[in-house]
């Protein structure tokens, strides 16, 4: 399940550009860095660096941005995601596709359009890799927007990966967990989320599946009915979930946010759980944590429960 929403994110994260052109080889003084990333761009004039995911928005227009996003996935796979067919799939259009070169990497530059919401996007990306883990750099924008298209195409084309440069992804987080307490162990930062498991692999071959994904939402929307959201959340997900009535839909506060913690099970999967918290800030937003595991597999449920209630948000 947690493959297939990596997967999803993925697809539905992207846009991207092709250009006759090369990446630079060094930064200019110009060259912002991503936080938590060895990824320096020089942005758009009007964009900042984001509060709410790793890249640039422009605080006046909440239908634009730049987002690096790493991919717990060999290149050499996650690359064949983006192909017309599986875009289509995706209710997305490729219109061009070109191999580059992002400083020693193997990478894609794409453009394809999508529409949500009534409106149409264009975006630009550019993903990269090794056998190890990929990322993704997108760039998105409502397609009529030309001059703004135009703007963050150039700012994409300013992408500079220092190998050199160590960093923790991490850090663009506004949050920690204790990764240390239970037997889960971290995989990697996907966005504004966090996904661990027993076995580092992906998907996980533990006997018990155990695995938690965490995110956090990009824009502070508000909610009215909090419990009906975090009951409707579980038709997003791409397997097919519903509440477990004997397990209740319960109150929950951690960190001082307060939310609700319920159990569901999968209806594609009869042998699969899962557990999940929202909590809800008081600014706007919330975080999501998404445990699945076998079921009736206590010591899954005691790790993930044990890992969410460290939750901090930073100061």
């Amino acid at each position: 399940m947690i493959k297939r929403i990596r997967i999803t994110t993925l697809l539905l994260s992207i846009s991207l550009a092709g250009f006759g052109q090369e990446l630079p080889k060094e930064k200019s003084e110009n060259h912002i860095q991503i936080k938590g990333t060895n990824i320096f761009m020089v942005p758009p004039t009007s964009f900042e660096s984001s509060n709410n995911f790793k890249g640039f928005q422009n605080p006046n227009d909440q239908t634009s941005m730049i987002m690096a996003m790493e991919i717990p996935g060999p290149y050499s796979e996650v690359s064949k995601g983006f192909n017309s067919e599986m875009m289509q799939k995706q209710g997305m259009e490729l219109k061009t596709k070109k191999e580059i070169k992002v400083a020693e990497f193997d990478g894609l530059l794409l453009e394809l359009d999508q529409s949500a919401n009534g409106m149409v996007f264009s975006k630009q990306i550019i993903i990269y890799g090794n056998e190890k883990s990929s990322t993704l750099i997108n760039g998105v924008y409502l397609k009529d927007s030309l001059q703004l298209g135009k703007k963050i195409k150039e700012s994409i084309l300013t992408t500079f990966v220092d190998s050199k440069t160590e960093s923790n992804p991490r850090d663009a987080l506004n949050y920690s967990l204790n990764e240390n307490v239970g037997s889960l162990k971290f995989k990697a930062v996907m966005g504004n989320g966090i996904l661990l498991n027993r076995d580092l692999k992906t998907p996980t071959e533990s006997e018990d599946k155990a695995t938690l994904l965490t995110d956090k939402s990009f824009a502070n929307v508000e909610i009215k009915n909090e419990k009906l959201f975090c009951i409707s959340r579980l038709k997003k997900y791409p397997d097919d979930y519903s509440v477990i009535p004997s397990k209740g839909i319960n109150e929950i506060e951690i960190d001082n946010l307060k939310g609700f913690e319920l159990f569901a099970k999968n209806n594609d999967k009869e042998n699969e759980e899962m557990y999940q918290v929202i909590l809800f800030d008081e600014n706007g937003g919330y975080y999501l944590f998404i445990g699945t595991y076998v079921t009736g597999s206590e010591k899954a449920i005691s790790d993930i429960k044990s890992v969410i209630q460290t939750f901090k948000r930073k100061k």
